[in-house]
């Protein structure tokens, strides 16, 4: 920690592994500053107060995610296999049985601030729309086949595979996971 972004860094990082963990109201700075080496005053520098940590929590999320999808926009032009790297990255915290930033946030909705909330909303939003920009396309172009409204299936696809997470980790069996999302794919061609 050699300055003070690497040390805000340090503590989203570790903010982010307890929300997936035990959920947004399941820790404090205590817990932060325990499993960092740094005193719960150095993260009120930072984020001072849970709120403004949510806030950067989602941000952070959220340009990740943008960044993401671009990544996988660029890399092909196969909307099904857009579909799949989507469904990949919902797959990524189902192997040590947590499950997405943004599912463990939904959980704890009532008690997050409303800059959260609608940070967390247009998270959702974003991805709502990358989803049924890449089915409608998929669609047109004859890569997938599908019954109905783009927005309502992406709706469900984003439901799913939140849910799959969700049972995964109830189970502690990743493959319910991967059954559900490959039973979604087939579902599209």
């Amino acid at each position: 920690m050699t300055n003070n972004k690497n040390t805000a860094e340090l503590i989203l990082d570790t903010a982010q592994a307890l929300v997936q963990e035990v959920g947004f109201n399941g820790f404090s700075y205590a817990h932060i500053a325990s499993k960092i080496g740094i005193r719960t005053a150095s993260i009120h520098y930072h984020f001072p107060n849970k709120e403004d940590l949510g806030e950067a929590l989602i941000a952070r999320y959220h340009r990740e995610f943008l960044a993401e999808i671009a990544r996988i926009d660029a890399e092909s032009s196969n909307n099904l296999r857009k579909l799949r790297s989507y469904v990949a990255i919902f797959g990524i915290p189902v192997d040590t049985y947590c499950t997405c930033l943004s599912v463990m946030l939904s959980s704890d909705l009532a008690t997050l601030s409303e800059q959260v909330r609608e940070k967390l909303a247009a998270f959702f939003t974003s991805n709502l729309a990358w989803v049924e920009r890449v089915l409608e396309e998929g669609r047109r172009e004859g890569h997938l086949r599908f019954e109905g409204a783009a927005n309502v299936r992406a709706h469900q696809i984003l439901a799913s595979l939140q849910g799959a997470q969700l049972l995964a980790r109830s189970f502690r069996d990743a493959n319910r996971f991967s059954m559900i999302a490959e039973s979604l794919l087939s579902a599209l061609t």
